[in-house]
């Protein structure tokens, strides 16, 4: 299996002088008795400035590396991974975020937590209440994220200084969107905060008045529809190259968006085409984990609702098994 360091060297974020002096101070920790699991070493490539926080998560998450919040606590051993999977499924079907979800219930505590998400993430954890919020600055604010595009991905501009804006983030994923807004902004410099879910609502409600704050739950894949109830499922696309059925894929969402908001979705507005990117990146990871675990070469994917929630459902086009997460 391919090693972070070597990915790094491919990417060509840095060099192999580089990963090994990153790899030798890693070393030194376990050495010293580093408390708890040691650095990552994304996170110290990090912290020699050799990358960015925005680098490592996008580097990792492409290449199927990047651990979860709930992998790092398993690990640390704070919580059982079959309690975390059983929080987990509660916070989507209550449509909070799991980091908010596990500081509501108080089941890591807060320092604890905060340390776990700078470890994978190398960003704060930070009150909403610690910013002051500036009416002039409101159609600055606005203009690099809106109301509906903030609703929907859980992340709000919180304050600008000079060129300096701060966002802030309610999931680990939302990393992938503030990497696009660096690349579309080049005038500010950007820096993400996670925030609880109860700081993005009060501070939704001051930037965008009179707007709802919930956060509409995230893709769900499920098991297959049964012959009873494909009648009322929406036509399925069998994929086999995601790079390639570009098309199928965005039949596929606007069928899901279709049953989500009730109407035919408009495609003329960024929040339909970022969410797009996102449905797309989803696909294209499950169908290469279900190829991996189903030895099948095409995946038939479905939407249909359930319980108020629209979901996505798949299984091997080619194997009698099926396969669900």
């Amino acid at each position: 299996m391919i090693k972070t360091g070597q990915i790094m060297i491919q990417e060509g974020l840095v060099s192999a002088g580089d990963v090994a002096r990153a790899l030798d101070i890693q070393k030194k920790d376990k050495g010293n008795g580093f408390k708890g699991s040691s650095r990552l070493l994304g996170m110290i490539l990090c912290e020699l400035n050799l990358i960015t926080p925005l680098d490592n998560f996008y580097v990792l998450k492409k290449h199927h590396k990047l651990m979860s919040v709930m992998d790092r606590l398993c690990e640390k051993k704070m919580v059982s991974r079959s309690r975390l999977e059983k929080i987990k499924a509660e916070a989507e079907r209550q449509a909070i975020p799991f980091i908010s979800f596990l500081l509501e219930k108080q089941i890591i505590p807060k320092a604890q937590l905060q340390q776990v998400l700078f470890d994978l993430f190398g960003m704060p954890l930070r009150p909403v209440s610690d910013i002051i919020f500036d009416q002039t600055c409101r159609n600055d604010l606005t203009a690099v994220i809106d109301r509906d595009l903030a609703r929907t991905l859980g992340i709000i501009p919180l304050h600008l200084s000079g060129n300096l804006l701060t966002l802030g983030l309610t999931d680990p994923d939302n990393l992938l969107f503030v990497r696009k807004l660096d690349l579309k902004f080049p005038q500010y410099r950007f820096l993400p905060v996670f925030i609880p879910f109860s700081g993005f609502k009060w501070f939704y409600a001051i930037l965008y008045p009179d707007a709802p704050a919930s956060i509409p739950p995230k893709n769900c894949l499920q098991h297959p529809p049964t012959e009873k109830s494909a009648g009322n499922t929406p036509g399925s696309e069998t994929i086999s190259n995601p790079k390639r059925d570009k098309q199928a894929i965005a039949r596929l969402f606007k069928q899901y968006e279709s049953l989500r908001l009730g109407h035919k979705p408009q495609n003329n507005h960024e929040t339909y085409n970022y969410r797009l990117d996102l449905f797309a990146d989803f696909i294209r990871d499950s169908c290469y984990e279900i190829m991996a675990q189903s030895d099948c070469k095409t995946i038939q994917f479905y939407v249909r609702q359930q319980k108020g929630r629209t979901k996505v459902i798949a299984k091997p086009a080619d194997k009698r098994r099926t396969w669900a997460n």
